[in-house]
């Protein structure tokens, strides 16, 4: 194919197979926007947000519970300004824009249309996903804010406004991703996934006319994984591609809808213990999804090779976009038709998958969301606990953690920047601005549409209302200049607080984990700190420390350093466990410390785990964390042995 005009330093053909990204966005708007430019230069041709954890979660830079976390997981985003100076020399009519946001999705496309306006474009120029999926986040990835019923008919009404008002978007990305990555396989994937939308489609059906509901129905869109079984992964990707046009004519009547589909692929099996072979694992996960012309995804994204010890930096990020670019333009996949029609091993196995999902979708669908969440929930568990047991007996071959060991030293480990390390200054910058952006703004006019907001949610009810209920005040506030903060205390005051799902659902114990016997009945507090919500090292270690024959209190997630601290001092703990994968494990080490100091609790051991840098576990050491565990301590039971040596040390002086 004939190369056209360079683009910056790159050229490209004039018909690209899917769209490149980068998963990116640290720091504030500024920063990551610097980071967007440049990565665009490099040859990426769409964006994929990161959003920080306090905006994913509804809070301002200067909320408490946000301390140590502003701009570290992704870009801190608070009004219309930030989400401009965000978006500054993108031309938001030709770029086609993925945001990894759930909770509070309505106020970010809020702030994306009012961006567009600014830049004169017409909402239906703009093409791109706010992923709005709930269901996942209340069983894997947890930046759930409200109930799940309020989460339910926020998410629907957020779809409706955008099909009828910004008609190119894609409202919904129903992800399988996060599901695979807490230890689903691939027909469980593609059933959580699809059971999601057919209960969303089924709720939003009533309220609209037959035209209305099939554009619905087409802007439907899903996020998936892909992980490093070859055979099996290209088979999950035709299923999904079959099943899905199959399930839209057989329960409603509409044929021909394409399936549309982002993916990353998958990051559990990106290992601490010899990361340079994360590039090949990355690079093999990323065939599948891409190889098959009847089954390629719209978008891909790649995640950093050195994602288990640190964010991704520029050059990690590179890497995945040149991984990328050879796949596009130096392996030929994009010049073939469907090279495996006729494959009686990959049809066999994509009509097995396609069928298992199918099942596993209905059955969702007939349980209700409520109940579904429950389902998924402990299902997950399992599967992710029977995974850790094989990976442990030998069964899971995983190069460099239980076979092939001993690193590889090609290059040195990243440096901790920005991106990484502590940065209180910055969080303080961050802090000023936003006070200075409320002080000069209308506030009267913030009053208004916050009232305005809270009516129409407390008027809408349990029911899914007029698509315009929440939206209309939401992109009044968002003009106005109220915060995500505001927007998100202003549901929380109509829909009674917020809402924490237990972290162990009930029912049936998981299977036998290698883990040795504690002796004694020690009391462990385990929970996580900040508001990072991924929970399910939490669940493995807390079903570990049982099997051991430990008394373990859950304390909760998404809790500050206090509250853990009490937690454990009103349940009489022994030993606190603190887990944070976002970054802000120093902050939370100094201020549970000191809480611990205070109070006088001399034998209570802190320990942690998360995605610590070595640099860092060294600090954490010399501040008087007892243990540090990182995805380099793969083992459970060498875990539990830890703790229960960390158990039986003396307590510090006061």
């Amino acid at each position: 194919m004939a190369v056209k005009a360079p683009i910056g330093k790159t050229a490209r053909p004039p018909r690209e197979p899917w769209i490149i990204r980068t998963y990116a966005g640290f720091g504030d708007a500024t920063q990551a926007n610097r980071r967007f430019l440049n990565n665009l230069k490099e040859g990426q041709r769409g964006l994929s947000i990161a959003f920080d954890l306090p905006t994913q979660n509804g809070y301002d830079p200067d909320a408490p519970v946000a301390a140590g976390e502003v701009g570290k997981a992704g870009v801190s985003i608070c009004h219309w300004r930030d989400m401009e100076q965000l978006l500054a020399g993108i031309p938001l009519g030709e770029i086609n824009t993925s945001m990894t946001i759930n909770a509070t999705a309505p106020f970010i496309l809020a702030l994306y249309l009012v961006a567009a306006e600014k830049q004169g474009v017409p909402w239906s120029a703009l093409r791109g996903t706010t992923q709005n999926d709930l269901l996942k986040e209340f069983v894997a990835r947890g930046t759930s804010i409200f109930h799940p019923d309020v989460s339910f008919r926020i998410s629907t009404e957020l779809i409706r406004f955008a099909v009828a008002r910004v008609p190119n978007w894609n409202p919904i990305n129903c992800c399988g991703y996060h599901y695979m990555e807490s230890g689903a396989g691939p027909a469980e994937e593609i059933g959580y996934a699809f059971g999601n939308a057919l209960m969303i489609l089924d709720a939003i059906r009533p309220s609209l006319s037959a035209a209305e509901f099939a554009q619905t129905v087409r802007r439907i869109s899903f996020f998936i994984n892909s992980g490093i079984e070859l055979v099996p992964e290209i088979c999950k990707i035709r299923a999904y591609f079959q099943l899905w046009r199959e399930l839209c004519r057989s329960e409603y009547g509409i044929d021909e809808v394409a399936f549309r589909a982002g993916c990353q692929v998958r990051s559990l099996t990106l290992t601490e213990q010899q990361p340079e072979v994360n590039i090949i694992r990355i690079a093999y996960e990323a065939l599948p999804v891409v190889i098959s012309a009847g089954a390629r995804v719209n978008a891909l994204q790649l995640p950093g090779f050195r994602e288990a010890m640190a964010l991704p930096d520029q050059a990690e990020q590179l890497i995945g976009l040149r991984t990328q670019q050879v796949l596009m333009h130096e392996t030929g996949v994009a010049g073939y038709g469907d090279i495996f029609a006729g494959s009686t091993v990959i049809e066999k196995l994509t009509g097995e998958t396609a069928e298992r999902a199918r099942a596993i979708a209905i059955r969702l669908r007939e349980a209700g969301y409520a109940e579904a969440i429950a389902m998924v929930s402990a299902e997950l568990t399992h599967a992710l606990a029977d995974r850790q047991r094989k990976l442990e007996a030998g069964e899971i071959i995983l190069v460099g953690v239980n076979a092939f060991i001993g690193e590889i030293g090609l290059g040195p480990a990243a440096a901790p920047d920005d991106t990484a390390s502590d940065h209180p200054a910055a969080e303080r910058e961050r802090i000023a601005a936003l006070r200075s952006w409320r002080a000069e703004r209308d506030n009267s006019s913030v009053a208004r549409a916050r009232e305005k907001l809270a009516r129409a949610a407390r008027a809408a009810g349990a029911a899914i209302g007029d698509a315009a209920a929440i939206m209309e005040p939401t992109l009044e506030l968002a003009r106005a200049g109220g915060t995500v903060g505001e927007w998100t205390s202003t549901i929380e005051g109509a829909a009674g607080g917020r809402y924490t799902p237990p972290i162990l659902e009930g029912g049936a114990p998981v299977d036998r984990l290698m883990v040795p016997a504690a002796g004694r009945r020690i009391r462990i507090a385990l929970g996580k700190a900040g508001l990072d919500g991924h929970i399910n090292a939490v669940k493995l270690l807390a079903h570990a420390c049982m099997q051991a024959g430990m008394e373990v209190i859950l304390a909760g997630f998404k809790q500050t350093p206090a509250q853990l601290v009490e937690a454990a001092l009103q349940e009489d703990a022994e030993v606190l466990a603190i887990s944070s994968l976002a970054g802000a494990h120093l902050t939370i080490a100094r201020e549970a410390l000191a809480i611990l100091k205070d109070r006088g609790a001399v034998d209570v051991k802190l320990v942690m785990g998360g995605i610590i840098p070595e640099a860092d576990r060294r600090r954490l050491i010399e501040l008087g964390v007892r243990a540090v565990f990182t995805p380099k301590d793969s083992s459970l039971g060498a875990i539990v042995a830890r703790i229960v040596a960390v158990s039986e040390e003396p307590g510090v002086a006061a």
